[in-house]
């Protein structure tokens, strides 16, 4: 069991800046070859699988460049045990490592990405919620597409479709949860958000045909530190950050918001470029 020692939420407005089309499915009675996903109010959202699948992608393709961080999904030669994992079974079979050494081993060979995101071998600090649309014209656009041939370049005769598209402007509403993240993962983050924010994103289908780029706007942080001294001589007030977390009703009663995020995620990127793999210190502040 992991127990909470910090806890990071950013919350902020998904806001597409082209039309995005994430498939429902094939069935479907609006008579359209490639619905969008909708709620059973009929309104549209983004699940948080599809959300966390692009926040993944953006990162493990930045990992790669960055000196001292890896991922293995990227890097050929890179051994992790994700990769491995029948081979670092057999490891853990014949060295009879207990739950301590398991841990050791996890930490030093784990890439960045399995372990900001999880693996078969360890659970994720990071989640992310389904995004609910907050504003949006009511009404889904019908797009048409063809298939071409590509070697002669022309539509291929019969092989006309279409598919449905929320359109421009549309906002949703973001969640992202991490839980006790090394210097590494908070960074890591950071580097997401930041591309994000900047308008480095696309989700959805279709992405090729100009759809799902969007980008992040009003974005909060809230930040919860429990490895500083308590108040002893006083719990039960404000300025004991587990009094205050366990009474709260809202993040901004239990956390505390976090001032310039812009400044924060310089920080914490900067923070990143600079670690050195094996002497990360853990408990960073912001």
């Amino acid at each position: 069991m992991r127990e909470m020692h910090r806890k990071y939420v950013f919350t902020g407005t998904l806001e597409l800046t082209s039309g995005m089309h994430i498939g429902g499915g094939e069935s479907n009675l609006r008579g359209t070859d490639s619905p969008v996903i909708l709620t059973p109010e009929g309104d549209p959202f983004i699940p948080g699988s599809s959300f966390k699948g692009v926040f993944r992608s953006m990162i493990e393709r930045i990992v790669a460049v960055i000196p001292n961080r890896n991922t293995c999904s990227l890097i050929l030669g890179y051994d992790c045990p994700t990769t491995k994992q029948e081979d670092f079974n057999d490891r853990r079979r014949v060295s009879n490592w207990n739950e301590t050494e398991l841990a050791r081993h996890l930490k030093r060979e784990l890439c960045d990405t399995c372990q900001l995101f999880g693996s078969p071998f360890s659970a994720s600090k990071i989640f992310f919620s389904d995004l609910y649309v907050e504003e949006w014209a009511e009404a889904i656009q019908r797009r048409d597409g063809v298939a071409i041939d590509r070697d002669s370049e022309k539509a291929v005769e019969g092989f006309k479709y279409d598919f449905e598209v929320i359109s421009v402007g549309s906002t949703f509403k973001m969640q992202i949860v991490l839980e006790n993240p090394s210097d590494t993962d908070l960074g890591l983050v950071c580097v997401g958000l930041n591309e994000f924010v900047s308008g480095m994103g696309g989700i959805g289908g279709m992405r090729s045909r100009g759809l799902g780029n969007f980008k992040i706007t009003e974005m909060i942080g809230y930040e919860l530190d429990l490895t500083t001294p308590q108040t002893l001589t006083d719990p039960q007030t404000d300025t004991n950050p587990l009094h205050r977390y366990l009474v709260g009703k809202t993040l901004e009663e239990k956390m505390t918001k976090v001032s310039d995020m812009d400044r924060f995620l310089k920080e914490h990127i900067g923070v990143l470029l600079t670690l050195v793999s094996g002497e990360e210190n853990a408990q960073t502040t912001s």
